[in-house]
């Protein structure tokens, strides 16, 4: 890219993260924010039929947890922080909640690759709002 846009690779890179933040800032509520349209009770609900009808012995599932480690540069500081031991890495991990229609219904991320608590569900474990706990609790996902 150097030739093309006739820039040392810092400059594109800072262009390149720039674009990025911008990205972030004006889009990332589509992905991180309750979406009433894709997950009202309604929804849910035919979710849950759509996955009982293709075999799942669970009557209550709307969706699927996906986990994923995405592999970062080594930092210069605070390298242990991001190490994954497992993936033998420097990643940053997210986890989504995977519609049957293809939508992801909720991201959580990025995380540090050594936290412990990443397992945990973040959807309804983090203090989300009482509407979305009581969806929750009504498809018998929350214990009361």
């Amino acid at each position: 890219m150097v030739p093309r846009f006739a820039r040392p690779i810092p400059v594109l890179s800072m262009v390149t993260n720039e674009v990025l933040d911008y990205i972030y800032i004006v889009h990332s509520h589509r992905i991180i924010d309750w979406n009433p349209a894709v997950l009202n009770p309604g929804a849910l609900q035919t979710y849950a039929q759509v996955i009982s009808q293709r075999g799942s012995p669970l009557k209550n599932r709307f969706g699927f947890v996906d986990g994923t480690v995405r592999p970062i540069a080594r930092p210069d500081n605070n390298q242990r922080v991001v190490y994954n031991g497992h993936k033998r890495v420097h990643a940053l991990k997210f986890q989504s909640l995977a519609l049957p229609n293809g939508i992801i219904g909720n991201l959580y991320g990025p995380v540090v690759s050594t936290s412990v608590l990443f397992f945990k569900f973040p959807l309804y474990v983090e203090g989300g709002s009482q509407w979305q706990i009581q969806v929750l609790k009504r498809a018998s996902l929350l214990s009361e």
